[in-house]
């Protein structure tokens, strides 16, 4: 298939993650007055790191083939995105949202959004130009 490749694997698995970190995020913004409320945090970087240095260090020492690639399109896909409550809070009513914080993590999600979602056109667009000869 076109769209089966390792690298569309890791944008979707990065999108999926950044989304579910806009959906916390936002969770978490609009609790951030809810008496005992605990952030919602979302890491998807460190298995999908784990995944790529997995991968370069396979494609070292094997050849390269179409089950080595589904095998290691599949663990992608199956990478685990963390959903875990933040750190203790300091406030009295014991929530611990830092709206501040909150919104940073908010626009550095928006721009991560965008930029992915940038890079899978742009990876679409040089496969619509080497299909079309260059036109």
């Amino acid at each position: 298939m076109i769209g089966d490749s390792i690298t569309s694997a890791l944008y979707q698995k990065a999108l999926d993650g950044t989304w579910q970190r806009q959906k916390a995020t936002s969770n978490n913004i609009a609790n951030s007055e809810t008496p005992s409320y605990k952030a919602i945090k979302v890491n998807f970087e460190d298995s999908l790191k784990a995944e790529i240095n997995k991968l370069q260090t396979t494609s070292k020492s094997s050849s390269t083939g179409f089950l080595d690639k589904m095998e290691s399109i599949q663990s992608i896909e199956d990478s685990q995105i963390s959903v875990y409550e933040g750190a203790t809070s300091s406030r009295l009513d014991e929530n611990n949202v830092d709206l501040e914080s909150e919104n940073i993590d908010m626009s550095k999600s928006v721009l991560q959004y965008y930029y992915l979602v940038r890079g899978v056109t742009d990876s679409y667009s040089r496969l619509k130009y080497g299909i079309n000869g260059g036109k």
